[in-house]
């Protein structure tokens, strides 16, 4: 079993400022005293034997501060010397797929043999598709064409690309990646309908659970892919799952680590729901 962590930085105790729209006043407890503490708690997984450090994609929030995961991967290969890295996930239609294919090249180098894992999703969060400038409604379309072309660019030198959104001429990613031809081979991507999975089926990708889901209702959907996939004749997919866990020597200590669960759950209420709200007004 590969057993990684998401390392991201949260400002929990600044929503009450957020939802008043107080903007007068700075947050109680800067972001970057979070960050710091996000990068110490980062360090501490290499020496502890995990296997990975995992990142995430998020703007405009003090929910899970993290606006470019390629950049913050980039730290860690850095900082480490044995564990791999990952992406759960990059958001694909806030991305230019000639940008991202160079960055997830650096990346590659950077890691000096070590193993990038491509997750990707659409995002589900108004406000920040309507930061950065980007039709939600037409997610489904960009997310398509920016795998797609970032497969185009990893399997040869030379390459274009024309699909529903991104018309790309001849061009190359320089530097090439050491893992050139392989970076693209098993991405992994979050979907929640039948409609969803039957398409990533067919379109070579697997399976990614990043919302916490049940084990049991995991297992089911797991089946149900596997199943598309058997009849596309495709081999089973093994996923990649995101849980949240903690580990608790006594009740008081678990307690307290429930306490942080509940939390997170209303962090996540409000970056993409209550800001729904604002995001629609605007």
């Amino acid at each position: 079993m590969h057993c990684g962590v998401m390392v991201t930085g949260y400002n929990q105790g600044d929503w009450d400022r957020l939802l008043a729209e107080e903007y007068d006043r700075p947050p109680a407890i800067p972001d970057s005293q979070h960050m710091d503490n996000t990068l110490y708690m980062g360090e501490l997984i290499e020496p502890l034997g995990f296997d990975s450090i995992w990142a995430t994609e998020h703007y405009g929030s003090a929910y899970s501060m993290q606006p470019n995961p390629l950049q913050y991967l980039a730290y860690w290969a850095g900082r480490t010397k044995r564990v791999d890295v990952g992406t759960a996930v990059i958001v694909a239609p806030w991305w230019n797929p000639v940008r991202l294919a160079h960055e997830i090249s650096m990346l590659d180098i950077l890691l000096k043999g070590r193993r990038l894992h491509l997750g990707i999703g659409r995002g589900i969060s108004p406000h920040e598709y309507a930061s950065l400038g980007y039709p939600m409604d037409e997610s489904h379309k960009y997310f398509y064409d920016v795998i797609n072309a970032i497969r185009a660019a990893d399997g040869s030198e030379r390459f274009e690309f024309q699909g529903d959104v991104y018309d790309i001429p001849p061009t190359s990613i320089r530097p090439q990646a050491r893992h050139k031809g392989e970076l693209t081979q098993n991405i992994k991507v979050a979907f929640s309908t039948e409609a969803s999975a039957k398409l990533a089926a067919e379109n070579g990708l697997g399976q990614m659970f990043v919302a916490g889901d049940d084990v049991n209702e995991m297992i089911e959907k797991v089946q149900r892919f596997n199943k598309i996939r058997k009849d596309l004749s495709l081999p089973p997919d093994q996923p990649t799952t995101l849980l949240w866990m903690y580990c608790a020597e006594t009740t008081e200590e678990a307690e307290e680590g429930w306490v942080y669960f509940q939390n997170q759950g209303i962090a996540a209420q409000h970056h993409y729901f209550d800001w729904k709200i604002r995001a629609m007004k605007a």
